[in-house]
């Protein structure tokens, strides 16, 4: 359905900086199969690691490095559910270690909790303020929560305390520049790194790309023409002569128009190779595309092209992703809402109309250059590039980072105050999500799933489940082999409550994986042909209108 952004795996690098940080919790004696252990782990073997830290909690059951590094490596190889069970038992009996606060905490945003996650972070903070896996935790949950400049702080501080950690190099690639990115990507990749064999294909997948482009001038896919705001027609488009696939629209890639599928859940522009083609896109390197689906990801490779004319708006030297092969679409590809994240987005289907309009400017700021963030799904600092000072006026008076003017913390303008704040990760926006009584969720909002879906473990939890072998789930990977249905789930987010929802469900936990955060489900078409949302990605707020008014007979109360 949709190419997913890689992401920071979720799971902690304890080798290194562990004895040198733990202070109370360190031991005089250690079993030697600890070592071995931290060893695994810093390999991404993940399942040997949770043997041999469970051997070294034999000889020591209250052993503080390695209670967290079992933690860290039921993360690591997606034992979530063990992970919270065990960091649970092992923190009661010592409430005041400072690991075990941080490895709690990470286990807590992986579960979607963060603000639990976040008090654990700061409670191990004040215990141990070198505890390094502290920041790094603070600072997924801050660029999740669009507070960008906080977490570009919290990134800095851990790479002061432990630059030669894996996890802190990692972190710290995406605030250096272009040029010193490639270098350090490729000694992160040479030296012993806890990413599995998917996230290791991603990175090298991003060095390729580097190197393809170093010496060019950055594919900057910028506006040509002064058009502050436009106003584009959305077509329908079918998957047959029964069902509607979503909402669409016309694009010119150098002068070739093209049928792509507006997607919230998708990110960049991805077309077919045969659009490709016709189009007479240059080549510039490999990569994958994943999304929902069972055969896992897919061939791709990214293309340049001179010229993309969305409505008023022309682009300049914009980057494409190209699919291998068919993408299950009869579309020409898909288009995500997030190229148009210099903008407020306004995606109005039951008017039938995409309306593009300037972000509100922050007090201190000047005009910034709106651009269409094409390489978005493949640039690690998308959130960053989302939240632009760089091409400001006044960027010599902007404090600097180490890759130029430092990003800035969500701004709630006194027009969005009503909006909903949600969670972005990378492409994705999660919103928080009720479903009956349920506890709060996380859901994607995704106007490219053509109905609203849950994971089965969520729906098993909230309401009955039924095997459904008459709905056919389709996406990017593919078919979902085991699809059922869940009754009567009424769905709550923002202002919106919408009763009497009937939802798809399968198994979510590869796209949880991939995001490092629980995902319970998506909100598809089947909620968004009756509502407007307006989107603005470098705040991370979505607001909502729900005008019956603009409903046909059919969907009106």
């Amino acid at each position: 359905m949709k190419p997913i952004l890689p992401l920071i795996v979720a799971a902690m690098t304890w080798l290194g900086f562990t004895l040198a940080c733990l202070g109370q919790d360190a031991k005089p004696q250690e079993p030697a199969n600890l070592a071995t252990a931290e060893q695994l782990f810093q390999s991404g073997k993940f399942a040997e690691a949770i043997q041999q830290y469970q051997q070294a909690l034999k000889t020591n059951p209250r052993l503080v490095p390695a209670q967290a590094g079992l933690i860290g490596a039921y993360l690591g190889d997606d034992q979530v559910d063990a992970a919270f069970d065990f960091a649970r038992t092992s923190l009661a009996v010592q409430p005041d270690s400072a690991l075990l606060l941080a490895a709690i905490g990470n286990v807590q945003y992986r579960r979607g909790e963060f603000s639990d996650a976040q008090t654990s972070f700061l409670r191990a903070q004040k215990i141990d303020p070198n505890l390094v896996q502290t920041y790094l935790g603070l600072g997924r949950i801050y660029r999740a929560a669009s507070l960008y400049r906080r977490a570009y702080e919290e990134t800095r501080r851990a790479h002061e305390i432990a630059p030669q950690d894996a996890e802190v190099q990692r972190a710290w690639l995406a605030l250096l520049p272009r040029g010193e990115r490639l270098k350090a990507l490729e000694a992160y990749l040479a030296a012993p790194h806890a990413d599995d064999a998917e996230e290791n294909a991603k990175l090298h997948s991003w060095l390729e790309y580097l190197k393809a482009t170093a010496g060019e001038p950055v594919h900057g896919c910028k506006l040509a023409n002064n058009i502050e705001k436009t106003e584009v027609p959305m077509q329908i488009f079918l998957r047959d002569t029964r069902r509607v696939a979503g909402y669409g629209l016309i694009v010119k890639i150098n002068n070739r128009s093209q049928r792509l599928l507006l997607d919230t859940g998708a990110s960049g522009l991805v077309i077919s190779r045969g659009a490709a083609e016709k189009a007479g896109l240059r080549r510039i390197s490999a990569v994958q595309l994943g999304g929902i689906g069972d055969r896992g990801r897919r061939d791709a490779f990214l293309a340049v092209a001179d010229e993309v004319r969305i409505g008023d708006l022309n682009f300049k030297d914009c980057v494409i992703t190209v699919s291998e092969k068919s993408m299950g679409l009869d579309e020409d590809g898909l288009i995500g809402a997030d190229v148009f994240s210099s903008y407020v987005v306004d995606i109005d289907i039951p008017g039938d109309r995409l309306r593009l309009t300037p972000l509100p400017r922050r007090p201190e700021d000047t005009v910034v250059q709106a651009t269409l963030a094409s390489e978005a799904h493949f640039n690690r600092d998308a959130e960053e590039q989302s939240n632009p000072v760089r091409n400001s006026p006044t960027a010599e008076a902007i404090p600097h980072g180490p890759s130029g003017p430092l990003p800035k913390d969500r701004y709630i303008a006194p027009e969005m105050a009503d909006w909903a704040k949600v969670f972005r990760f990378g492409h994705d926006l999660l919103i928080p999500t009720r479903v009956n009584d349920s506890k709060t969720l996380l859901f994607v909002l995704d106007t490219g799933a053509s109905t609203n879906t849950m994971s089965t473990k969520a729906a098993r939890e909230i309401t009955k489940v039924r095997s459904d072998d008459a709905t056919k789930v389709k996406g990017l990977s593919g078919a979902v082999n085991n699809v059922y249905s869940a009754d009567n789930a009424t769905l709550q987010f923002g202002n919106i409550r919408q009763p009497n929802q009937d939802m798809v469900t399968f198994d979510l936990s590869p796209i949880s994986k991939n995001l490092g955060v629980e995902v319970s489900g998506f909100l598809g078409f089947a909620t968004f042909r009756q509502l407007e949302m307006k989107i603005d990605y470098r705040d991370g707020l979505v607001g909502f209108v729900y005008d019956p008014s603009k409903l046909p007979p059919s969907l009106r109360p």
